[in-house]
């Protein structure tokens, strides 16, 4: 993966050193294909840790409320990918 900073694009790997754009920003969005958002933890000690979330359409969150309909569909997918 490549991220594009002040000094170029570079390759991330799971340790890399990440620096501020001209803009004071830091870019996450090569590393973070499908997330929409982050829970921002800091530790006393200065880390800061970033939980990935990806947010679900009002329209669809039906499916996760109704834990039958989940199942089956959990179910349907274990099936299909057995095929």
């Amino acid at each position: 993966m490549k991220i594009k900073g002040i000094k170029g694009v570079r390759k991330i790997t799971k340790k890399s050193i990440l620096r501020y754009d001209s803009k004071g920003e830091i870019n996450l969005w090569e590393i973070a294909k499908g997330v929409n958002s982050y829970r921002v933890r800091k530790e006393e000690s200065g880390q800061i840790i970033l939980t990935p979330f990806v947010e679900i359409p009002f329209l669809e969150n039906w499916i996760f409320e109704n834990q039958d309909i989940l199942e089956k569909i959990k179910s349907q997918f274990n099936q299909d990918s057995a095929e």
